[in-house]
């Protein structure tokens, strides 16, 4: 295993890379909202939808939050699962040097990465690093068969600046 010797992730890591993602999930739903915004200006201009007795667009997602927030909660999955599947890192996990990878080492698989996204309770699931302290598997890892792992600073650019890993 490429990783053999690599250690697994503790709790304060893990909190620190929820932190980053929340701020870059942050940036990324503005994102969307300007998206959003932008579509139902376009399609009121192109005469597909009206928003008479809607003061603006914003009140006319507001008044269908229902679908905006599914909207958002598809932004947040593609998110995790993208840089998960792809790269094994989000943009938080990177700046922490983390690692997300199959108990064997391998890459994780789309199924892996859905169960881990919903396993996770919104990142709750990591508490249960305080019950499994010496194995430091969160919930999320024990049921999707997966592993967070600390990469040295060598490791971390080596996987970075050549993709070896993918």
């Amino acid at each position: 295993m490429m990783f053999a010797d690599t250690p697994r992730a503790g709790l304060v890591r893990r909190l620190g890379v929820l932190l980053y993602d929340f701020m870059t999930l942050i940036a990324l739903l503005m994102l969307a909202m300007l998206l959003a915004l932008a579509l139902v200006a376009g399609l009121e201009k192109a005469g597909v939808l009206s928003l008479v007795g809607y003061q603006d667009a914003a009140e006319y997602i507001q008044r269908h939050a229902l679908w905006f927030q599914l909207y958002l909660l598809v932004w947040v999955l593609w998110f995790y699962l993208y840089f998960w599947c792809k790269a094994g890192q989000t943009l938080g996990m990177r700046a922490w040097r983390l690692l997300l990878v199959q108990q064997n080492g391998a890459p994780v698989t789309f199924k892996q990465a859905l169960i881990r996204l919903f396993t996770s309770l919104g990142g709750l699931g990591n508490l249960w690093l305080l019950v499994r302290w010496k194995q430091k598997l969160a919930l999320q890892d024990q049921l999707s068969g997966t592993m967070v792992l600390v990469l040295s600073k060598e490791q971390s650019q080596q996987l970075n600046l050549h993709r070896q890993a993918r």
